[in-house]
């Protein structure tokens, strides 16, 4: 199982460029290395803020990851890493990952690269820095550490990364669930939160995710929205609150959020996202989008209780959360609609010790998008005609049991859509058979995936009839 269930993580700035112009402002260099080889470059890390007991619903620690890239195709080198941390012991108790030994806030931690083909050039490490305020250090205070290192093959870059004490923490109450939402309505969800961290925000921000099937009936001033069909995030908005959140302040949107239920929703979801502005998390949910300024009227956001006014300076980076608290909530709101699936077969000739490929689709005949949040994929299973041997298939179909030279040979085989199937859209898979003997009129089949023993279907697509059909050969 993936997606689309996000949570707050530190949000990371890639490239080598950014830690390059790093190393020439800050003095941090490159080690001297193989040259030859690939270079290994830490991301940027995120500030992180780390609370003081005076937080409440929050982590008592922050767990602060390494992550690298690299602009190789293919990795294997051993990198060593120093971490210097004898400034941010000063406000802070570290601990490492036990890839690591320490002497005197220093540490010394070995990461092993072994990548064929690093996903966008990224690599995976093990190196985590465990985070927890001193007693006595007031909120605000900062300080950083610094990592550089050495690659057995090629070269390794370094950077900073920062820690704040202290910061907003802005628990979100959950909205209220709904099912049975009839096509063409439209339903209110209230949007409440509580700063429960040890400093104030000088602003607020909350951003509002709904998946297909949900648009937003009102346009605020303050808000700005953006527009993606047939993405999990399909309509976002994004309001901005120009007044300060104080410690222990309560407040709550003027007007809840009112969501048209439109002719896609089945499975719909809001995802609403609330944190003090220029919050480093909030502002990657942002990237890669178009923003529109809303027209409307401005959107309050009122003070149910004021809280307590703070000393301490304001915050831009969110605190973590403890277990049961969380500044991310997903409200599912489920509508009464329906979506029929169909499958298409395919007819073909060929003689014996001829290959042949057998052309077949699944369709979304709609009105309703279908949204597996688990990241199940829905698709088909496929068995060939018999008198054959599976010699290959489009990428989106793979044996049904991995590994097992049975299945890759005569099936069946699961083809696979999204976990996100819009109304109307058609996925084409293939088969390639080789005809072993020739059977007047073999048929396999094509039918589609509900469950593995086809007891189950699901109450969306009551329509049975074209579920499957035939691959017939000769």
């Amino acid at each position: 199982m993936h997606r689309h269930v996000l949570r707050r993580t530190a949000a990371f700035t890639t490239a080598a460029l950014i830690a390059a112009a790093f190393s020439l402002l800050s003095g941090v260099t490159p080690a001297a290395a193989d040259t030859t080889g690939p270079v290994i470059t830490l991301r940027k890390p995120a500030t992180v803020a780390v609370p003081t007991g005076a937080a409440t619903g929050v982590a008592g620690t922050v767990q602060a990851a390494l992550q690298f890239t690299t602009d190789a195709s293919s990795v294997a080198t051993q990198v060593t890493l120093t971490i210097d941390a004898q400034k941010l012991a000063q406000i802070a108790d570290v601990t490492f990952s036990d890839n690591c030994t320490v002497t005197n806030s220093v540490a010394t931690c070995q990461e092993y690269f072994y990548d064929d083909n690093p996903t966008g050039g990224g690599l995976g490490g093990v190196t985590e820095l465990t985070i927890a305020a001193r007693p006595g250090v007031t909120p605000g205070a900062a300080a950083s550490y610094t990592v550089t290192g050495t690659a057995t093959a090629g070269t390794f870059v370094g950077g900073s990364g920062s820690v704040q004490i202290g910061g907003p923490a802005f628990d979100l109450a959950q909205p209220t669930q709904h099912t049975g939402l009839p096509v063409g309505s439209t339903v209110s969800e209230p949007v409440e939160f509580t700063n429960t961290g040890d400093r104030p925000a000088a602003a607020a921000q909350v951003l509002l995710m709904a998946s297909p099937g949900l648009t937003f009936a009102q346009h605020f001033a303050n808000c700005t929205y953006s527009s993606v069909p047939d993405d999990v995030s399909a309509e976002d908005a994004l309001c901005t609150f120009a007044q300060p959140i104080q410690v222990g302040e309560r407040a709550a949107l003027a007007t809840a959020v009112q969501l048209n239920v439109t002719s896609a929703a089945y499975y719909t979801y809001l995802d609403t996202l609330t944190a003090p502005k220029g919050d480093a998390f909030l502002q990657q949910m942002q990237a890669g989008r178009t923003w529109t300024q809303g027209t409307g009227s401005k959107l309050r956001l009122d003070v149910l209780d004021p809280g307590t006014p703070s000393t301490a300076p304001a915050g831009k980076v969110s605190l973590p959360f403890a277990d049961g608290s969380n500044d991310y909530r997903i409200t599912a709101l489920q509508a009464a609609n329906t979506a029929d699936f169909s499958v298409s077969g395919a007819t073909a000739q060929a003689a014996q010790g001829d290959t042949v490929q057998l052309d077949f689709s699944m369709t979304n005949t709609g009105p309703a998008t279908i949204f597996y949040r688990s990241g199940e994929p829905i698709g088909v299973t496929v068995v060939p005609p018999p008198g054959t041997t599976i010699v290959g298939s489009s990428a989106n179909c793979r044996p049904q049991t991995v590994d097992d030279p049975q299945t890759t040979a005569h099936g069946p085989y699961a083809c696979s859509e999204s976990y996100l199937v819009p109304a109307g859209r058609t996925a084409q898979f293939s088969l390639t058979v080789r005809v072993d003997q020739v059977v007047p009129g073999a048929q396999g089949s094509v039918a589609m995936a509900w469950s593995p023993d086809a007891s189950w279907r699901p109450p969306f697509d009551p329509n049975a009839a074209d579920d499957s059909a035939a691959l017939t050969l000769n």
